[in-house]
C-alpha cells in the first residue's frame, strides 16, 4: 500500500452517541449556512442532517437516526454478501448519504474502507487496483468518466452499485465491456440510501429486487409510497421566504415519493419522476423522454430540457446546451418534439445541476 493512505476499519459515521451532527456540503453558500444555523432544530439524539440530493424545490435537511442508517446498512450488506475480508473504496462525498452509507455498512460488516477525494477516473481505477477493493458505490456521472477514458475495472472489484440517479443501457453495457461489475439501484437520502438493488450477477435491470427491509406500494397516480426501517425520522423544510420548519413527511408510516414506479411482487420498475411530467396546452409531456430523444440526436456536447410556466400554455419548455456546437445540432433536432410542445429558445449555458451530476430542473406546474 502507498505509504501516506490510510484503511479505515470499523469507523463509525461521526457522531457520538447522544449526539447530532450536521453534514453539509463545504461549497454551500454562507448564506445558506447562516440560514441553517439560525433555524431552530428539534433535539434529537443519535442523528445526523443531510441535505436531500433530490432536484427541486426548496432545501431540506433530512434527519435520519442512527438506528435508520444501520438498519439500511445491514440490508445492503446482506444484499451484497458483504464480508469482513471486503475492501470498500468510497469516491462519495460523506456530506451524501450514498458516502456515509459506506462507513455504517464497513462498521457493521467489518470491512475496511478508503475514502476516495477529488474525483478522477483514472486515479480512481489506480487507488481501487491498490487497496484491492472489492465494493464501491458509484453515481452515473463517474461511470460515463470511465467509460470515455476506456479504463478497464480493477480484478478485485465483484460489485459498483450504481445510484443517484437512472444508468442508461448504453453506457451500463459499455461499462460492462470494460469489466465493471454494475449494479443499478434506486435509493434516496430519505430512506438512508438503496431501496431496491439489482441482484449479484444480474444480466436484466429491467426490474430490481426490493431490499429486505423495505415495502413499497404505488398510489392511484402510480406515484411510489416506501415504508421501512431505514426511513427518515423527518426533515427541515427551509423556503425561499427564509421560513424554516420541522416536518414527518410519513403518514402512518409510509413516504410518499417524488418517483412514479411499477411493482411486480417484490420488484421494481420507476418510470421518472412526479417532476418530469408536466401538461402543455392539456396534453402530458414526459420530460425526460424528450430530452433522451433530443440528446440522440445531438453528438458534440450535453443538452437538457428545462420547464417554466407559460400564462397561455401552462408549461413552456427551453433546452440548454453546454456548447454552441450543441445547441446548433439542438435546434436542427427541433423536429423531436411534438408541435404544440416545440422549445422557443434554445440556449448556450451550464447545466444546472446537484453534487452528483442531476439535472436540476425549473419549477412548473406538475401533474
Amino acid at each position: 500500500m502507498p505509504k501516506g493512505r490510510e484503511l479505515h476499519r470499523a469507523a463509525l459515521p461521526p457522531w457520538d452517541e447522544g449526539k447530532e451532527c450536521l453534514l453539509l456540503n463545504p461549497r454551500m453558500s454562507s448564506a445558506w449556512r447562516e440560514r441553517i444555523m439560525e433555524a431552530v432544530f428539534p433535539d434529537l439524539p443519535a442523528h445526523i442532517w443531510l441535505a436531500s440530493s433530490g432536484t427541486g424545490g426548496c432545501l431540506k435537511l433530512v434527519a435520519l437516526s442512527r438506528g435508520a442508517l444501520e438498519a439500511g446498512a445491514a440490508a445492503v450488506n446482506a444484499h451484497l454478501a458483504s464480508v469482513p475480508s471486503d475492501i470498500w473504496i468510497n469516491p462519495l462525498p460523506l456530506f451524501h448519504v450514498g458516502g456515509i452509507g459506506i462507513a455504517v455498512r464497513a462498521a457493521l460488516s467489518g470491512a475496511r474502507w478508503e475514502k476516495f477525494d477529488c474525483w478522477d477516473a483514472a486515479h480512481f481505477a489506480r487507488r481501487a487496483e491498490d487497496c484491492a477493493a472489492t465494493l464501491t458505490s458509484l453515481v452515473p456521472a463517474q461511470v460515463h468518466d470511465l467509460v470515455r477514458a476506456n479504463i478497464p475495472a480493477p480484478a478485485s472489484l465483484r460489485a459498483a452499485v450504481v445510484g443517484g440517479g437512472a444508468l442508461d443501457a448504453e453506457l451500463r453495457a459499455a461499462a460492462s465491456h470494460l469489466g465493471w461489475p454494475l449494479l443499478p439501484s434506486y435509493g434516496m437520502t430519505e430512506a438512508c440510501s438503496q431501496v431496491a438493488t439489482a441482484a449479484l450477477g444480474a444480466t436484466d435491470f429491467t426490474w430490481l429486487p426490493l431490499l429486505p427491509h423495505m415495502e413499497a406500494r404505488t398510489d392511484d397516480a402510480g406515484v411510489l409510497e416506501l415504508r421501512g426501517s431505514s426511513l427518515l425520522a423527518g426533515w427541515m423544510v427551509f423556503d425561499g421566504d427564509g421560513t424554516a420548519r420541522w416536518e414527518d413527511p410519513k403518514r402512518d408510516g409510509w413516504l410518499r415519493t417524488a418517483d412514479r414506479a411499477e411493482l411486480r411482487g417484490r420488484e421494481l420498475r420507476v418510470i421518472g419522476r412526479v417532476d418530469d411530467v408536466v401538461k402543455i396546452r392539456g396534453e402530458l409531456v414526459d420530460l425526460v423522454a424528450l430530452e433522451r430523444a433530443l440528446q440522440a440526436r445531438v453528438a458534440t456536447g450535453a443538452v437538457c430540457l428545462l420547464a417554466t410556466s407559460d400564462e397561455r400554455n401552462g408549461v413552456a419548455l427551453r433546452v440548454l446546451a453546454e456548447s454552441e456546437a450543441a445547441a446548433d445540432e439542438a435546434r436542427a433536432a427541433i423536429d423531436v418534439f411534438p408541435p404544440f410542445a416545440r422549445p422557443a429558445v434554445v440556449a448556450v449555458g451550464d447545466i444546472p445541476r446537484t453534487a452528483l451530476g442531476k439535472i436540476v430542473r425549473e419549477s412548473a406546474p406538475r401533474v
